[in-house]
């Protein structure tokens, strides 16, 4: 008998298997379209981040263009009186009409002038009146436009529990050189800036209370038609509500100063306005910072 020939063993073919694509990081607050609002006060000279910022929270958030308010801070005085001879008033008309066309050139339609002078108060009286003048079922995100806020893919699910607040972590955004640079209308702000810092957590000295780097990015007006949810300061609202208004953390958002624009703001801030002790010394050592040719983190 002819010798037994052993099998060649045939490998199977090699099925290609293709990983599941990760799930998004961020997805815009669909559910709440129809409900949600964006309101943001903000100095002139800060105009070129308008339209990267309007962009942000058309795309990534999901607020439609009609529910969007702009207040243009572009103050004719600079004492609290009135100072009319001021040389850079001329700058200040030119940057609000900057800014009005960017945000108009958007699609943007609800844009406001506001010329007192500038204070924290005044933005949150603004603010606060907006707030109360929505419907009861309406949601906000307030946000300065240097603040571009996430949200994590399961809010349908938070607010189906019945949160009605939300607060994120500031989380500085830098250029790849890790200093200060020129914020350019292209590419998108994050390919512009995107290294992730927290330059603010370690500002003050050791010993000192951290700066707070919490905020408020999303709320419902008026929760179980109580009276409308009003603003204590720029980071926090009254607390009117209990655990119901208890703020439910969403992760971190993208903070862009880390720019040359950002250093003359707060040169402007310091030379212009008084601050408390605090305020100012931030805003000294952020300049200090700013300025330093070392890199920001």
């Amino acid at each position: 008998a002819a010798p037994a020939v052993a099998a060649v063993a045939v490998a199977a073919p090699a099925v290609a298997t293709v990983a599941p694509p990760a799930a998004p990081l961020h997805c815009p607050l669909t559910t709440l379209r129809d409900r949600l609002h964006l309101a943001c006060f903000f100095d002139a000279d800060s105009h070129p981040l308008a339209r990267h910022f309007v962009r942000h929270y058309a795309t990534v958030v999901g607020v439609r263009l009609e529910r969007m308010t702009f207040w243009v801070h572009a103050p004719t005085t600079t004492d609290a009186n009135r100072v009319d001879d001021d040389p850079r008033a001329n700058a200040t008309a030119a940057a609000a009409a900057a800014a009005e066309h960017s945000l108009h050139a958007e699609g943007v339609d609800d844009v406001r002038r506001i010329s007192s002078r500038w204070s924290d108060k005044l933005m949150l009286n603004v603010t606060n009146e907006f707030i109360k003048a929505l419907p009861r079922d309406r949601w906000l995100v307030f946000a300065n436009i240097d603040e571009f806020f996430y949200f994590p893919c399961d809010m349908q699910r938070r607010i189906a529990e019945r949160k009605t607040t939300f607060c994120a972590d500031m989380e500085d955004r830098v250029a790849q050189s890790r200093r200060a640079v020129e914020l350019r209308e292209a590419p998108p702000i994050d390919e512009q800036f995107p290294v992730r810092c927290r330059i603010r957590q370690s500002l003050r000295p050791r010993g000192q209370r951290p700066t707070t780097t919490e905020k408020i990015t999303l709320f419902l007006a008026s929760p179980a038609g109580r009276p409308h949810r009003q603003y204590k300061s720029p980071h926090r609202l009254f607390s009117q509500y209990g655990k119901l208004g208890r703020c439910n953390n969403t992760g971190s958002f993208s903070h862009y100063t880390a720019t040359t624009m950002y250093v003359q703001a707060i040169e402007k801030k310091l030379r212009n306005f008084r601050w408390n002790p605090t305020v100012e010394m931030d805003y000294r050592s952020q300049l200090k910072l700013l300025r330093a040719d070392a890199p920001l983190c």
